[in-house]
């Protein structure tokens, strides 16, 4: 019986992983607490106009509650485009792709940067940098 359980629990675990990350380790959205999807596109970044700066620039109370997920479109990327932003953006970890804008659209997301905050899996807020400082300085 108690192997059983292990076997369903293990089952599940790994039922709760949705998404793999760009280094292929399971995320899942669906789980306990806050997490914050930054929505990039890198190109945008790497003129100066990603959500970068911003993200650095959160409150410390705010970043340490949430696990933050970077969420590129994989619109004119490459894996190997990913990992070279990757290194030029060290704290883009973990970096989802969103095949075929699934994420953005399940969040109802048009354009990046883009920002949603996930409480338990539901959302929470939705919205670009200005908009999620307002919420941020609200709640935490």
């Amino acid at each position: 019986m108690r192997k059983l359980l292990w076997m369903l629990a293990l089952l599940s675990s790994s039922a709760m992983a949705d998404y793999r990350s760009l280094a292929d380790q399971p995320l899942s959205l669906e789980q306990q607490g806050w997490q914050h999807l930054v929505f990039v596109n890198i190109w945008d970044s790497y003129a100066g106009l990603g959500p970068e700066t911003l993200v650095e620039q959160l409150p410390a109370s705010f970043s340490q509650q949430v696990q933050r997920i970077w969420v590129a479109p994989d619109l004119n990327v490459t894996e190997a485009y990913l990992r070279d932003y990757q290194q030029a953006f060290p704290a883009s970890k973990p970096l989802l792709i969103d095949h075929q804008y699934q994420l953005m659209r399940q969040y109802d997301l048009w354009q990046t940067p883009a920002h949603v905050l996930l409480k338990d899996g539901k959302v929470q807020f939705s919205g670009n940098g200005d908009e999620l400082q307002h919420f941020i300085k609200r709640l935490f």
